[in-house]
């Protein structure tokens, strides 16, 4: 990871991903990048923007080094709300 402090950086996504999921929206990479853009409005501790600022470049980073097909996403999610699973083998 690209956290100056990796545990602080991992307590700064968990607080965009309990943003999202209170207010109901969609929780995704870009939605946590505007959250976290978002939480950096309105914070005024340098080292609170500092953190938020490396969770959002990490989670750029994670973003456009992903090897996982974006379509191959949105069919496991098509799956999952149409109820089908796979079959153990």
């Amino acid at each position: 990871m690209l956290f100056h402090d990796e545990e602080q950086g991992h307590i700064i996504i968990g607080e965009a991903v309990i943003n999202l999921a209170v207010s109901h929206k969609e929780i995704n990479i870009n939605s946590l990048i505007i959250e976290l853009g978002t939480m950096a409005e309105g914070d005024a501790s340098d080292s609170r923007l500092a953190q938020i600022a490396d969770a959002r470049r990490w989670l750029k980073a994670y973003a456009e080094t992903s090897p996982r097909n974006r379509e191959e996403l949105r069919w496991l999610s098509a799956s999952r709300h149409l109820g089908i699973t796979r079959r153990e083998s």
